[in-house]
């Protein structure tokens, strides 16, 4: 028999969403023997796409950004950076004070850097204008790194109501679904918690960040996708793995984790058993599923951990995606879409113009619309039938673009408790999560250090790297 040491690592991974996908990649690369296995009967998780009028759309994310470089990293190492692209439309719009307004030229993350562009919006009052201007002779004490607070209350702070509810919390609120008066400032927007430390005025902090990023303009794309949608990307990774020689398990859940005799010269090592009594012996676990099954198969063996992932929130989203004839579309889809503040008490929270960011989803006299509801603190799009739910959503759409006829094409998704809140302390709960994990077991995906696809990606290639480490010590 082989020495122990130079056996190959077994690595099971549990949950095969985009996190989940990129820590097999990770790990099959490093020469383990990597088992993938998820609950739902397809991989992805919450990259999803459909078919509508024959064209394929997604249902989740339908972009990532291309200025992180996992995202595009990971698509180069998988074989499909042949495959990249980026939207035909970027500028967007807000449905703002009765009217879609074009977002101004000069923001931060919803910060804005040039007053004037502002005014002319008319996205916010004259009021709501001069109140963001105080912020340039009334500046407030500067932003502290090692502070966190919520987003909501400082840009109310600095700039008024307006400025938080119109701008950054349609922004930034679109991102997780979330609530800017409840979103970490340090880890739920890094770089705006970046641009501002240190700044009295948020109004010059954002300039100085703009100016930042106008030197990198015009390098690359700001957002890119993969030809046939995120969804469709998911797939084929699952496919490349499995030809790679991970196991992919699909269908199956993981109803806990055991402690077992470690394969590798180690004290201890793990056993996955699915609720099926299918067993999966492993030297190291990554866990990429979110804060409720973790906190579930992490406590018996790191109660602290599972106790703390108790305290991340999530909140839930219906995307619906519908088709209508070109014709019956009165106001011109010139942009990526629109967002909706939460303070004007509308049912959707964005709208995106499929058929103009994506070419490849246009079909001939048709335009494709994603609509999204539902987000923390506001359940009222998932406790209605996809009927209701439709009508509702098609009659906002109406008022906002002129839309003269009914759908000739529809498709609801729901994304149940698909998204973690990070509030205020955020950066503290993941230490504790992590430090309370016992060797051979980690984390990986949304609820912890970004959102984002390329954030998940990161985040599940990192676990994957400390899975395959403790997996090839000898902790005898």
């Amino acid at each position: 028999m082989a020495p122990a040491a130079s056996r190959r690592p077994a690595i099971v991974v549990v949950g095969a969403g985009i996190a989940g996908l990129a820590a097999a990649w990770e790990a099959a690369d490093a020469g383990a023997d990597v088992v993938l296995l998820d609950a739902d009967r397809r991989a992805g998780g919450k990259l999803g796409t459909a078919s509508l009028l024959g064209r394929r759309v997604d249902t989740g994310a339908d972009a990532f950004l291309a200025r992180r470089p996992e995202g595009t990293t990971f698509v180069q190492d998988v074989g499909l950076g042949g495959s990249l692209i980026s939207p035909a439309a970027t500028s967007a719009l807000v449905w703002s004070r009765g009217r879609l307004q074009r977002l101004p030229e000069g923001l931060l993350l919803g910060l804005p850097s040039d007053l004037m562009a502002l005014a002319r919006s008319g996205i916010l009052s004259p009021v709501g204008v001069a109140r963001a201007a105080l912020d340039l002779v009334l500046p407030g004490d500067p932003v502290a790194a090692d502070v966190d607070v919520a987003v909501g209350a400082l840009v109310r702070r600095r700039l008024g109501a307006e400025v938080h509810d119109r701008l950054v919390d349609p922004l930034l609120g679109g991102i997780n679904a979330g609530d800017s008066d409840h979103l970490s400032l340090q880890a739920g927007v890094p770089q705006l918690a970046a641009a501002v430390q240190g700044h009295r005025s948020l109004v010059a902090a954002a300039w100085l960040g703009r100016r930042r990023q106008r030197r990198t303009e015009g390098i690359g794309p700001v957002f890119s996708s993969v030809k046939g949608g995120l969804g469709r990307f998911a797939d084929q990774v699952a496919r490349k793995l499995a030809e790679r020689g991970v196991q992919v398990v699909l269908g199956f859940t993981a109803e806990r984790i055991e402690r077992r005799p470690s394969r590798t010269g180690g004290t201890v090592g793990w056993s996955v058993v699915t609720g099926v009594g299918a067993r999966f012996a492993a030297d190291a676990v990554v866990l990429a599923v979110p804060p409720d099954p973790a906190a579930f198969l992490l406590e018996p063996h790191a109660p602290s951990s599972a106790a703390t992932l108790g305290d991340i929130t999530s909140a839930s989203v219906a995307v619906v995606c519908l088709a209508y004839r070109e014709a019956d579309v009165t106001n011109p889809l010139d942009g990526s879409g629109f967002l909706v503040p939460r303070r004007d008490g509308r049912l959707m929270t964005a709208c995106s113009w499929a058929s103009s960011k994506w070419p490849e989803v246009a079909a001939p006299g048709m335009v494709v619309l994603r609509v999204s509801a539902g987000r923390a603190g506001d359940g009222r799009a998932l406790v209605l039938n996809d009927d209701v739910l439709v009508a509702r959503l098609h009659a906002e759409l109406a008022a906002a673009l002129g839309i003269t006829a009914e759908p000739a094409g529809r498709h609801v998704t729901r994304w149940m408790d698909a998204f973690p809140q990070y509030a205020p302390g955020h950066g503290d709960l993941v230490a504790a999560i992590e430090h309370g994990l016992p060797a051979g077991l980690e984390v990986a995906g949304a609820a912890y250090r970004g959102v984002g696809v390329p954030a998940c990606i990161g985040s599940g290639r990192a676990a994957a790297r400390r899975a395959v480490a403790s997996a090839t010590t000898d902790r005898g």
